[in-house]
């Protein structure tokens, strides 16, 4: 009788319960649910005033406007969690790449592109490979490298060097190239490299309270004295042991094997407005869509490429991105030029009535705005025809039911409230998706610049989640 009751049972092993994904709504429905438990939990929770400024890596550089890894990183999670079968990720604007680490995470393969040299540069550090004990064993090497360099080449030769640039700090930055260059590894060298940015911002003779590229006065420059090996060692150690515990962290959640991550990561130097990467150009490809654009045309909100102006003088470009090339660096501005709204022309009327069906009230703010200022208006006509394409290149690439979450602020030009947040909304239902949830959050550390003319207007944003529609 036992032998009998033994067999009728199912061993172990097959019995193994399968989770039934979600449908869409019930997913939907989850989504909506967990984000109120949150929230009422903690009202600051999606504000985060108690996060870890280095946590994921996130010390490394100072990029401008990064987001808040623990926000990004639980609105994965729930969507991850209520959808069901979400394997990859996608950040158009990916930044410093706080939402791709957030994606690693959970075990997403991550997709990642941006205009700018340098966010390429810190994302791709970010996101590995993790020699750490590499980069341990060889630390001594390249400050040896340092220390003996008699040599008196300055490694970079730009208008307006010694304007910022003190003399002694271009050669101590110089010997610090070259100890670079000595490094034959790749992934190495940009971790180096990330360091020298960082180096850089606080080193050179640009203020560090604005984005914009803004001297110190020449009787504070004059007098200044600061060491950029001393500044470079020091972030050094702080960045590695940075590194290590991020890699660390992957590694206990199975996330890494020989101290590369699993997954796929795929991070190009790229316009979203023009081309969304898949793997073998494939449409309907990404289950989920994470990014924060900016909030207007970067000359006039964040200037990311003036931020990265002066560090990407310094780094050789071919260890960045095979796109990555001089181009860049023709003026001061030309990267914010590439960028959302970089080009400044006279839309046609047709061109014009394409954004004002998508959105309404758009055509309202463009009204009240060229009343008062008709160049105003062209240049957010600018940022919204740009926004809108890539909204349009970003729905193509989307899967049906696929989840995407913007982080927006709305600002104000010529006196007048432009409401991101409601356009940005118009674009997407344009295109065929729903609306499920809008977060709202104040900025408490996304770090913003104090001094920048727009920086007061940006004190809350929304996360607006949305989905996709067959």
């Amino acid at each position: 009788m036992n032998s009998i009751k033994s067999t009728s049972q199912a061993p172990a092993s097959i019995t193994t319960e399968v989770r039934r994904i979600p449908t869409p709504e019930e997913a939907d429905l989850i989504i909506c649910q967990e984000v109120d438990l949150l929230t009422r939990g903690n009202h600051q929770i999606w504000s985060s005033p108690d996060h870890d400024r280095s946590q994921y890596v996130h010390s490394f550089f100072q990029y401008p406007a990064m987001m808040v890894p623990i926000v990004q990183k639980r609105i994965i999670e729930i969507i991850v969690n209520a959808k069901g079968d979400v394997t990859n990720l996608l950040d158009s604007f990916m930044g410093s790449g706080t939402s791709l680490v957030a994606g690693m995470q959970m075990g997403l393969d991550c997709y990642g592109q941006d205009i700018n040299p340098l966010a390429v540069l810190v994302s791709k550090t970010r996101t590995g490979p993790f020699y750490f004990k590499a980069i341990e064993e060889r630390r001594q090497a390249l400050f040896t490298h340092i220390e003996q360099d008699n040599d008196t080449i300055i490694e970079a030769n730009f208008n307006g060097l010694y304007k910022w640039f003190n003399p002694p700090v271009a050669a101590e930055l110089s010997r610090i190239v070259r100890a670079i260059r000595a490094e034959s590894n790749q992934t190495i060298r940009r971790f180096y490299w990330v360091i020298l940015a960082e180096t850089i911002r606080l080193t050179s003779n640009d203020r560090t309270s604005t984005f914009k590229l803004h001297a110190r006065p020449l009787t504070e420059t004059a007098t200044r004295t600061v060491s950029a090996i001393d500044v470079f060692k020091k972030h050094f150690a702080n960045s590695l042991e940075d590194l290590r515990e991020h890699a660390l962290q992957l590694e206990d959640a199975d996330r890494l094997l020989k101290g590369a991550y699993i997954g796929q990561v795929n991070l190009n130097l790229l316009n979203s407005k023009e081309h969304i990467v898949t793997a073998n150009d494939k449409e309907g490809f990404f289950d989920l869509h994470v990014t924060s654009p900016p909030y207007g045309d970067n000359k006039t909100t964040v200037t990311y490429g003036q931020f990265s102006y002066l560090p990407l003088q310094w780094i050789d470009l071919q260890d960045i991105d095979d796109r990555a090339n001089d181009t860049f660096l023709a003026t001061t501005s030309q990267i914010d030029s590439f960028g959302l709204g970089g080009v400044i022309r006279r839309f046609t009327p047709e061109e014009l009535q394409l954004l004002f069906d998508a959105s309404p009230r758009l055509e309202l703010i463009h009204q009240q705005i060229h009343q008062i200022d008709p160049k105003r208006a062209r240049k957010v006509a600018a940022f919204f025809y740009d926004i809108y394409q890539t909204i349009q290149n970003i729905h193509i690439a989307m899967k049906v039911n696929g989840y995407q979450v913007w982080t927006v602020g709305n600002r104000t030009v010529a006196g007048v409230n432009v409401p991101n947040n409601v356009i940005m909304t118009d674009f997407i239902l344009s295109q065929g998706a729903i609306l499920i949830k809008t977060i709202n959050r104040e900025i408490l550390n996304r770090r913003m610049a104090s001094r920048n003319s727009q920086a007061n207007l940006m004190t809350f944003e929304d996360i607006l989640i949305f989905r996709k529609i067959g």
